[in-house]
């Protein structure tokens, strides 16, 4: 009976484990879909220059309205620095962050990483998404988005590993919890004396 009741205490102090681990690992991948803004370029403008007050990991977006086609098949963004002329390398970004509020939707399409300084952002004509995506775009039958209502957003973001890190103890913060759960309020059939 002793040791039920301890092994009662142990599985039902996963729980506060579990919550912990979600608490903390949630806010870390939240800043990869909600880092501050950089720049928010109007489609239209096709190009602006930019400051990055800190080296680090950043993250281009794009936003508009949501249940429209965006014309990602459009353009090309490139980042230059200014002071070099050198040309950031951007990488696609991997499952393609999302979110929206119901009347507008952001994606995140390239990350990279860059030192302080300052840089211009220029949408080149091209497509910057593989002819898969391409062709996925065009069977979606919507209407285009209104490009007055369609921004190029530069993001503050994290590492791709920390973004992955954090959504792993979100699983086993998760599973902390119900197995913290279900084996504590078992404990006393599994452990029959």
């Amino acid at each position: 009976m002793i040791k039920s009741k301890k092994m009662q205490f142990i599985f039902f102090s996963l729980i506060p484990v579990g919550i912990i681990f979600l608490i903390l690992s949630i806010n870390s991948v939240r800043k990869t879909f909600n880092g501050d803004i950089i720049l928010n370029l109007p489609y239209l403008q096709k190009s602006s220059q930019f400051v990055l007050t800190r080296q680090g990991n950043y993250s281009i977006w794009h936003e508009g309205q949501f249940f429209t086609k965006a014309p990602l098949d459009e353009f090309k963004p490139e980042i230059t620095n200014r002071l070099t002329g050198q040309k950031l390398r951007l990488i696609p970004s991997l499952f393609r962050p999302n979110a929206n509020n119901g009347k507008s939707a952001r994606m995140e399409l390239y990350r990279f990483t860059a030192p302080a300084g300052e840089y211009f952002l220029e949408l080149n004509e091209g497509s910057g998404i593989s002819a898969i995506e391409k062709n996925i775009i065009n069977m979606i039958p919507a209407k285009k988005v209104d490009y007055d209502k369609y921004f190029i957003q530069i993001r503050e973001s994290q590492s791709r590993i920390k973004a992955f890190i954090g959504i792993l103890f979100i699983g086993i913060g998760g599973l902390c919890i119900i197995f913290g759960l279900v084996l504590g309020i078992l404990t006393d059939q599994i452990f029959k004396t």
